[in-house]
């Protein structure tokens, strides 16, 4: 072969670093309801169209802080709840 393979992910010519930079910022812009911007070209572009149209699910950087904050100490609430009732029936 007389080009040997670069490291990068698709057609795209990019490093695994700048995927990783370009998809959390998708997702970030994503979060804050920006739709993705036709302006943009190559990987940034690309991981615009995946996070806004491909995932499916829950992203946890769609929701501010303060609400993954407030659900972690709700979560850890019931979760001594229901230790304090185990050894209660013990």
């Amino acid at each position: 072969m007389c080009f040997p393979r670069k490291p990068s992910l698709g057609r795209y010519s990019a490093t695994k670093a700048d995927w990783c930079r370009c998809y959390r910022q998708a997702r970030i812009a994503a979060g804050s309801g920006l739709a993705p911007d036709p302006k943009s070209s190559g990987i940034a572009w690309k991981a615009q169209l995946i996070v806004a149209f491909e995932r499916r699910g829950h992203d946890p950087l769609a929701y501010p802080v303060q609400c993954r904050l407030n659900a972690h100490r709700i979560i850890n609430e019931i979760r001594a709840e229901e230790i304090s009732l185990e050894h209660v029936k013990d």
